[in-house]
């Protein structure tokens, strides 16, 4: 049996490329993960960091300008801006449980001094 090629591949923006190059490259941070992560094969990515560090990363010649092909898989679309908006609110929420978290501090420590004084007007 012979195997079918695939008619339409699926083309990715610099900004995509650069924006996956970036966190692969960060040190302890498998390739592999980020791969997985973005949904694109792992030589695709290595192959992109090797271009990158070569200075000949560049977009595909036959992309269009931000119209995606209506053929084009939703789980390869470019995350970038998915990725942005869930960091974008995760720090969000980290940021009012940091504060939750102080005032509760704040609150323990009010009622450890209240309990120290109660305890010495007893005495």
């Amino acid at each position: 049996m012979g195997q079918t090629k695939k008619r339409n591949y699926d083309r990715y923006t610099l900004e995509f490329k650069r924006q996956a190059v970036k966190l692969a490259n960060h040190p302890g941070v498998m390739s592999k993960d980020i791969a997985d992560a973005f949904g694109i094969h792992p030589v695709m990515l290595y192959r992109w960091q090797m271009e990158h560090r070569n200075g000949e990363l560049k977009e595909n010649k036959h992309m269009k300008p931000k119209k995606p092909s209506p053929r084009r898989r939703i789980t390869s679309a470019d995350p970038g801006i998915k990725k942005d908006v869930e960091l974008a609110t995760a720090n969000k929420r980290i940021r009012e449980l940091e504060r939750a978290l102080e005032n509760r501090e704040d609150e323990i420590d009010l009622l450890k001094k209240a309990r120290r004084f109660f305890e010495k007007r007893r005495k």
